[in-house]
C-alpha cells in the first residue's frame, strides 16, 4: 500500500467520525445565512465521501508526490460543507455579501459573474463563490464556538442563475459535442442571462413608478384625467382617499384587471370622480349595516354607483341587494 492509499484510508476514518458534526454544521450555517436580508432560500449539504475522493483524485492527486507522507486530504477539500443562498435580483448578491461580513471572514472569492462578463462568446450560470469561516468572538450566536473552525463554500445566486445551474448540470456532454448542439446550449444560456438582467431592470422600473406615485402624492399632484388606469394610477388615486391602508401588490393587480375587464378604457380621472362623488354615500351604507368595509369594498360600491350598467358584476348579489335597499 503506497502512502496515498494510506492517506485515503485515514481520510475515510476521519470523514466517518466527523460526519454527524458536519451535518449539524450545515443546519447551523443555513439558519444563520438564511436570516441575512435578501436571502430568499438557502440550502446546504456535506459533500459525500465518494465525491470528496473523486475530486481529490481528479484535481489534486496528479500534482502530489505519491511518496509524500504529510498529505492530509481534508486540507484540499475547501467545499466539504457547501451552502447555496438564492436571492431575486443580481444587485442583491453583493448586498448579501456585505451582510455576511457581520459573521464571516472571507478566505477566498471567485466571482463567476465578472469572469463571464469579460468574455465575448461564453455564457453560463453566474454566481459568487465565497470560502468563509466564522469570525472569532461572535456574541449571541448559539453554536458559533462549536463550528468556528469549519470552512464552508457559499454560492450566492439569483433565482434565474440557480435555475440555469440546475439545468446546466442535467445537460450532459457539453464540451465535446457537435457544434450545432453546443451552439444551441450557448443560445439557451444566453437567454437565461438576458432574463436575469431584464428581471432586475423591470424591478427597477417598477420602483421608479412607485416613487413617482409617492412624489405625486407628496406634492399634491393633479389627476391625469385621460390616462387609462393601471396599477400605479390606481394606487395614486386610492392612496389619496385611503392613505393609511396597505394595498398589497397582487391584490391591486387583480382588482385593476377586474375593473378593466368591465371597462377597458376606464381612466385615472374616472376612478377619482367615482370616489369623490360616492364615498360619502358608501359611508352611509357602512353605518346602516353596522359593518366596517375595507377600501376595496368601498371602491366597488363607488364604481357600482358611478356606472351601474358597466360595473354591475363588480358587486355580489348580496351587496347589490344592500345597495338597492338603501338606494
Amino acid at each position: 500500500m503506497n502512502e496515498i492509499d494510506k492517506r485515503i484510508l485515514e481520510f475515510k476514518t476521519w470523514y466517518d467520525a466527523q460526519l454527524q458534526h458536519h451535518d449539524a454544521s450545515v443546519e447551523f450555517f443555513c439558519k444563520l445565512i438564511g436570516a441575512i436580508p435578501k436571502v430568499e432560500m438557502v440550502k446546504g449539504r456535506t459533500k459525500s465521501y465518494d465525491e470528496c475522493i473523486s475530486k481529490f483524485n481528479r484535481k489534486y492527486l496528479p500534482f502530489i508526490d505519491k511518496k509524500e507522507k504529510e498529505v492530509k486530504i481534508s486540507y484540499y477539500l475547501t467545499d466539504l460543507i457547501g451552502i447555496r443562498a438564492v436571492c431575486f435580483y443580481a444587485e442583491e448578491v453583493y448586498e448579501i455579501r456585505r451582510g455576511l461580513r457581520k459573521y464571516f471572514k472571507e478566505l477566498e472569492i471567485t466571482d463567476k459573474s465578472s469572469q463571464l462578463e469579460k468574455t465575448e462568446d461564453k455564457f453560463g450560470y453566474k454566481s459568487l463563490h465565497l470560502q468563509l469561516v466564522l469570525k472569532r468572538g461572535l456574541k449571541g450566536i448559539d453554536g458559533a464556538d462549536k463550528f468556528k473552525d469549519i470552512q464552508i463554500e457559499l454560492q450566492i445566486r439569483t433565482v434565474i442563475q440557480d435555475a440555469w445551474s440546475v439545468l446546466d448540470h442535467i445537460i450532459k456532454y457539453k464540451k465535446s459535442i457537435p457544434q450545432g448542439l453546443k451552439r444551441r446550449i450557448n443560445r439557451l444560456s444566453a437567454l437565461f442571462e438576458i432574463a436575469d438582467d431584464e428581471f432586475s431592470n423591470i424591478q427597477k422600473e417598477i420602483l421608479k413608478e412607485e416613487n413617482k406615485i409617492n412624489y405625486r402624492l407628496k406634492k399634491g399632484g393633479r389627476i391625469e384625467t385621460l390616462k387609462t388606469l393601471d396599477v400605479f394610477r390606481f394606487l395614486f388615486v386610492a392612496l389619496k382617499y385611503f392613505p393609511d391602508y396597505d394595498f398589497v401588490e397582487f391584490k391591486v393587480d387583480g382588482f385593476v384587471q377586474e375593473i378593466l375587464l368591465l371597462k377597458s378604457d376606464f381612466t385615472e380621472g374616472a376612478l377619482n370622480e367615482a370616489l369623490q362623488e360616492n364615498l360619502s354615500y358608501v359611508d352611509t351604507i357602512e353605518k346602516s349595516i353596522n359593518q366596517h368595509l375595507n377600501p376595496y369594498t368601498k371602491i366597488r360600491y363607488c364604481l357600482y354607483k358611478y356606472n351601474i350598467k358597466k360595473f354591475k358584476p363588480i358587486l355580489s348579489e348580496h351587496q347589490q341587494g344592500i345597495f338597492n335597499t338603501l338606494g
